[in-house]
């Protein structure tokens, strides 16, 4: 009798990602859910979950999309292994006041084989009967601020939560197979902080004619800053110097529950405005827990901003993704950004930053200098243009014997208010006085 026996390339879309992803105690379907999306995010070592901060993040983070103030659309092209190919769109759509919409769709195409059989030796013949192999997802996502409904006071106003809903299917020629998840999540992103955070539970669901989905469990850290003075926000003078952050950091820990794995991705972003128009950006990675060894780890990516005007802009991103002796993943996205006014966490409360200023007088006034400098630090976190805050510092740093660091904050009040006298004949006056170096000793 006749066998049907088929190349292994064909079972791509179902063995892949079981392969270069790790296997463990238990098997799972639809593995092609794992393949990251988004070329920054991916050259990023696919360490997003904690930035979630364009549309992709409704394939990393839903909760994340709940920081879009613009439409966002990509399109993403990837040149897989053993002439595997899937494209990927993702769509954003946020609402005031309502939240945020998101749509994704996965394609992945193994392209096709011809079918052999066997012979009643045992040696196999070519048919020109052909096979195939595909696999394709869609997703529906929504994500809300908690400070839509909670009071602005509590922490938890800064937090995003986030649902998708996925409908899978793959084929490998003639058997068919698919299932229903969803992905539950939330974003942790405090006003006039520089970190976040961010978990999600992926693929919860069912699968028919099919083992489990490869469920996951991720959490994700992110972090900006400086590039040029990485060290600044954890210095004396990052309590009162707050440059444009161009730099992010940061790290995924990932847990699949059915396989019995974990991993840990991290990765960076460094950018460069080379003017308003035209911006550049480097990136790697590394993921750690890689079956196909060290290099296999590795990420890299390109990115090129084109700004048309102050909220409409067009990313293209490109990642490279070494498979060890398998090859070289090659991807290319492209992202726009329109309609509504450009993303920024940079946020203004001047009535908040007066009670911030005011407590930080009256401990100054007590001579308890460093919870004095801690609650005027909070004051221009606040409002970064409330210059007194600036003359509040300087008086600590004065009182503390940092006599560099008070002439620093005192410049900064005097470059914001330059109105006032007070202020720069006091200066003159302490620069002219022989006692003027006591306070470095």
């Amino acid at each position: 009798m006749k066998k049907t026996a088929f190349i292994l390339c064909i079972l791509l879309p179902v063995a892949f990602s079981s392969v270069l992803l790790g296997s463990g105690a238990g098997t799972t379907s639809e593995n092609f859910l794992k393949l990251s999306q988004g070329a920054r995010a991916v050259g990023m070592g696919e360490a997003f979950v904690g930035i979630a901060d364009d549309v992709n993040a409704v394939y990393w983070n839903p909760a994340g999309l709940s920081q879009l103030t613009r439409n966002q659309i990509c399109l993403m092209h990837t040149s897989w292994l053993v002439d595997v190919n899937y494209e990927y769109v993702a769509y954003a759509l946020p609402l005031s006041g309502i939240g945020t919409f998101g749509l994704y769709g996965t394609f992945v195409n193994a392209g096709e084989i011809f079918k052999t059989d066997e012979d009643a030796f045992g040696g196999y013949i070519q048919t020109n009967q052909k096979a195939s192999a595909s696999a394709f997802n869609i997703s529906l996502a929504y994500a809300k601020k908690f400070a839509d409904f909670l009071s602005k006071d509590i922490f938890l106003s800064d937090m995003s939560a986030g649902i998708n809903l996925n409908i899978i299917n793959e084929t490998v020629y003639t058997d068919s197979g698919g299932g229903v998840g969803t992905n539950l999540s939330l974003f942790y992103y405090p006003k006039y902080e520089d970190y976040s955070m961010g978990l999600t539970v992926e693929n919860i669901g069912v699968a028919n004619n099919r083992p489990s989905l490869p469920s996951a469990v991720k959490f994700g850290l992110g972090y900006r800053f400086p590039f040029e003075n990485i060290m600044l926000p954890f210095t004396e003078e990052g309590t009162f110097q707050h440059p444009n952050n161009n730099a992010t950091g940061s790290m995924d820990i990932i847990y699949y529950p059915v396989e019995e794995t974990a991993k840990v991705h991290v990765g960076a972003e460094k950018s460069w405005e080379l003017n308003k128009y035209h911006t550049i950006a480097l990136r790697l990675g590394y993921k750690f827990g890689e079956d196909l060894g060290a290099v296999a780890g590795i990420t890299a990516g390109l990115g090129y901003r084109l700004t048309t005007n102050k909220d409409t802009c067009f990313e293209l991103d490109y990642a490279l993704v070494p498979y060890a002796e398998l090859g070289i993943s090659n991807r290319i996205s492209i992202t726009g950004k329109f309609i509504g006014p450009a993303e920024s966490h940079y946020y203004e409360d001047a009535k908040e930053a007066a009670v911030y200023y005011k407590s930080g007088y009256n401990l100054l006034y007590q001579k308890k200098f460093y919870e004095a400098l801690s609650e005027f630090s909070g004051c221009i976190k606040r409002y970064r243009k409330y210059a007194p805050a600036y003359v509040g510092i300087g008086a600590c740093f004065l009182n503390m014997g940092k006599r560099e660091l008070a002439m620093e904050a005192y410049a900064k009040a005097m470059e914001l208010d330059p109105t006032n006298q007070k202020l720069r004949n006091y200066l003159q006056q302490f620069n002219t006085r022989p006692q003027a170096q006591a306070g470095t000793n």
